[in-house]
């Protein structure tokens, strides 16, 4: 969808203004946008992030999860603890693209625990078909 505004912004813009700068930086973030989905869309593709994302390693995974934990604890002001909550966590990995991420059962979540769960789950969404997750597929060729 995003990609499809891109398009017409192009289409808009090249019509109207040919020569403008911002068209120009427009047609860049587009066509890397294309790339980056047309890497997701590879089957045997190991991205599991959202479409921008190229592909993960475990390691690169662990690594951006403890970020994504410490910003949470900060922004949970629980530092005290080290701890967040079941639903802070189900809310975090939501916004970074792990849509499929269930409620965890324990009610607090140390940096450790959290590191493993969503790693684990950054893994299944690895295994699964790209195709699957209901996005269809991105064919459109510009001719401006």
């Amino acid at each position: 969808m995003a990609v499809n505004e891109f398009d017409a912004v192009i289409l808009f813009m090249t019509k109207r203004e040919p020569n403008h700068l911002i068209l120009s930086e427009t047609i860049k973030v587009g066509d890397m946008a294309l790339r980056v989905i047309t890497n997701f869309e590879t089957l045997g593709t190991l991205s599991a992030w959202p479409y921008w994302k190229l592909p993960t390693t475990r390691r690169e995974d662990e690594l951006d999860m403890t970020q994504l934990f410490r910003e949470l604890l900060a922004m949970t002001d629980r530092e005290e603890e080290l701890t967040i909550t079941a639903n802070t966590m189900l809310h975090g990995l939501h916004r970074h693209g792990l849509h499929d991420f269930c409620s965890p059962t324990p009610q607090l979540i140390d940096q450790t625990t959290f590191t493993k769960m969503a790693c684990d789950e950054i893994d299944k969404m690895k295994q699964k078909n790209p195709r699957s997750t209901g996005h269809e597929p991105y064919t459109n060729h510009r001719n401006y």
